[in-house]
């Protein structure tokens, strides 16, 4: 009996592309979050053969994607673009929506390259952001037993070149900091995956839920840098909460978020 195949037959504009199933999820996710008005203009960074930008450009949408490497995408307006570079410019800028898929733990300083997204948006303009969830349950035990999480299961290995593998797997708080400080407002946080043996862990979630609930509201509301006073810090800190207290973040094996450019 044959291997069964991670990959399905999908029909794009008439042509017939495989795509992974794992992806089917996340990117439906990803279109109910882009603007409802058409055409957008859509940036996808990183984007591969770009077959997300493909059906979103037979729905009606204008895209441009980037590759560092160019994939020679038929049928999409491909450009050569280092995430990592000081500054650079995009053909086709400002964007209504700029996608970065599975690739801001590529990166090597991830405000850096949140403040160039912000300044190829559109006021008002929506950035939507995937990356390995390292504070599933399952990922902090495992934590917890080797100080490796899942996404980065063990050292790198230094011969890579940089950026190949997930040289910035950091968790949703430090993603939250991130987006508020260059400029976002964060609309949504959700997951494209959750399986069935990760929501056995939901068992700790009252135990999580009061250590939770007393490390971010009430513990040193005084203490410098983390101060738990004003009606603002408390606002953020009760969204973060809840943020990590939601099913998503405690079993998703992703996270996926939709910010606003204020």
């Amino acid at each position: 009996m044959g291997k069964k195949s991670n990959r399905i037959t999908i029909e794009i504009a008439g042509k017939k592309i495989l795509k992974h199933i794992r992806d089917i999820a996340k990117d439906d996710i990803i279109k109910k979050m882009l603007p409802s008005k058409k055409p957008s203009k859509i940036l996808e960074t990183s984007a591969g053969e770009g077959i997300l930008a493909l059906e979103l450009k037979a729905e009606g949408h204008d895209l441009t994607i980037t590759n560092f490497v160019q994939e020679g995408a038929e049928g999409l307006h491909e450009i050569k673009v280092d995430l990592n570079a000081a500054d650079y410019e995009i053909d086709n800028s400002p964007f209504d929506a700029i996608i970065c898929r599975e690739v801001i733990e590529h990166i090597e300083s991830v405000p850096h390259t949140l403040r160039m997204f912000h300044k190829h948006l559109t006021p008002g303009g929506t950035l939507i952001l995937t990356f390995p969830n390292r504070l599933c349950l399952r990922s902090r035990f495992y934590h917890f037993l080797t100080g490796f999480y899942r996404g980065m299961p063990s050292p790198i290995n230094p011969e890579l070149i940089m950026g190949e593998e997930h040289i910035n797997l950091i968790g949703y708080p430090e993603m939250d900091y991130f987006l508020r400080k260059t400029g976002y407002k964060i609309d949504e946080v959700t997951t494209s995956e959750i399986r069935n043996s990760d929501k056995a862990w939901l068992i700790f979630k009252p135990l999580i839920w009061l250590a939770t609930t007393f490390f971010i509201l009430f513990y040193k509301k005084n203490r410098e840098g983390y101060e738990k006073n004003t009606p603002e810090q408390r606002r953020i800190n009760t969204f973060v909460r809840n943020v990590l207290l939601s099913t998503p973040v405690l079993c998703g094996k992703d996270i996926v978020i939709k910010a606003t450019k204020k």
